[in-house]
């Protein structure tokens, strides 16, 4: 069966018992959760989505806004869910966190079916100061890029990676900053924040704030690292992750209550 445009399963598993939909921060691209697949086991499908104008969908023009992108991959979603009784799962990093998150809404409005975990990385409720300035001219735009951690030196110096690059994230940037926060009730949904000890973007206190937003928090854990946490602790994010979903009832809740004392290298 053709896997479907706007994710990969890197490595499909027929016989998964859930299916982790992950989506990427400003930038990126599915290839970002490459390495997750050995870290996962067995009875988790990973299923990287593929946002519109990255290889496989660079035809399609990028999103440059929040609620039109939500409401997009909260569509295609809908539609890969029919029919189908496998549960799933939602985990964004930055961007893709704020992405996730608005289209658990649309879902929630459309009487879609909602997902066993919404897991948030490195993306604040209220929203995050939005750096790099997608109106900034390129060198700028490089600077802040490579200063938040989120261009590799082997693409900072390569002029033709670099052309096609700085389109799509500047339309992410634009994207990210038309994220407009809205007091709405708690989702029915558990959530799981993540956040990193140097991470200027999400700080623990904001990533806190997704305590009053879900009737089932799961807890915040904290590693140690940036606002790239997610590249650099991938082993140990999934295996949290995993832990989580894992977990039902009761047992989730005591573990949630007291992660949010935890560390990254405790986990």
């Amino acid at each position: 069966m053709r896997t479907p445009p706007w994710y990969l399963a890197f490595e499909p598993r027929p016989s998964a018992r859930l299916h982790l939909y992950a989506l990427p921060c400003a930038g990126g691209g599915p290839s970002a959760f490459r390495p997750w697949t050995r870290h996962l086991p067995s009875w988790i499908e990973l299923r990287a989505v593929t946002l519109p104008g990255r290889p496989g969908r660079h035809r399609e023009p990028a999103h440059t806004d929040c609620d039109t992108a939500a409401r997009a991959l909260a569509a295609e979603l809908a539609a890969e869910l029919e029919g189908q009784s496998v549960p799933y799962a939602l985990f964004g990093h930055s961007m893709g966190a704020m992405l996730g998150y608005r289209m658990v809404r649309e879902l929630q409005s459309a009487g879609g079916r909602l997902p066993e975990l919404l897991a948030v990385a490195a993306w604040p409720v209220r929203g995050a100061l939005t750096q790099p300035d997608p109106r900034d001219g390129d060198e700028r735009f490089i600077a802040s890029l490579r200063a938040l951690g989120g261009l590799p030196d082997e693409l900072a110096g390569d002029p033709a990676l670099l052309a096609r690059t700085l389109p799509v994230a500047r339309a992410d940037f634009t994207l990210c900053a038309s994220y407009a926060y809205r007091a709405e009730p708690p989702l029915p949904v558990p959530v799981a924040a993540f956040c990193g000890t140097r991470d200027p973007v999400a700080p623990e206190r904001g990533m806190a704030e997704w305590r009053a937003h879900t009737t089932d928090f799961r807890g915040l854990r904290v590693f140690d690292g940036d606002h790239f946490f997610v590249r650099d602790r991938a082993a140990e994010l999934v295996s949290a992750i995993t832990a989580i979903l894992k977990m039902r009832g009761p047992a989730a809740r005591r573990e949630a209550g007291r992660a949010v004392q935890l560390r990254g290298a405790s986990l």
